[in-house]
């Protein structure tokens, strides 16, 4: 009988090793996709991006120039491209979002370590193409991205934010 026991007990150990080893590791969560193609930010005020600046900083409904936003919060960065010696003014209109990229690892103002939800916009009536980086420093909770109400919270009162299904 006792043979017969090791040799059931060695059959079974080797049958859980071997399901143990095909087990699938988890995969990190692919990151949120919130902020969707085809959703929208409209301009309800017109503003102005400085002259010999490429982008303006969004945060608590307000426009800052990059020094002057608090790191630790949500906050977002429009760019046009170049830089200009006039500035670029941006009218009221519709901005469609083509695609939305993540990175995890970026380096947001004031060199802190951010996450970086980075939405590309086409401008309605010009075609004109856009770049929003949306950030949210690591160190300030446990969500990676930041979310639709956090990216609305920091362009209020500038644009509203529509996301599409």
């Amino acid at each position: 009988m006792s043979v017969k026991f090791v040799f059931l007990l060695v059959v079974l150990t080797v049958a859980l090793a071997g399901c143990e080893s095909t087990k699938l590791k988890a995969k990190p969560a692919p990151p949120p996709q919130n902020v969707t193609p085809g959703s929208t930010f409209t301009v309800v005020k017109g503003f102005l991006i400085p002259s010999g600046d490429s982008s303006v900083f969004f945060q608590d409904a307000r426009l800052y120039p990059e020094g002057e936003i608090r790191p630790n919060y949500p906050y977002c960065e429009l760019t046009v491209g170049a830089a200009t010696a006039d500035g670029v003014v941006i009218k009221e209109g519709v901005f469609t979002v083509s695609s939305v990229t993540y990175d995890e690892r970026g380096i947001g103002a004031g060199s802190v370590d951010i996450s970086i939800t980075g939405i590309h916009l086409q401008e309605g009536t010009s075609g004109k193409t856009y770049l929003m980086d949306c950030m949210l420093p690591l160190l300030s909770r446990g969500a990676l991205f930041v979310t639709p109400a956090e990216i609305q919270a920091a362009v209020a009162g500038y644009m509203n934010l529509k996301v599409m299904p």
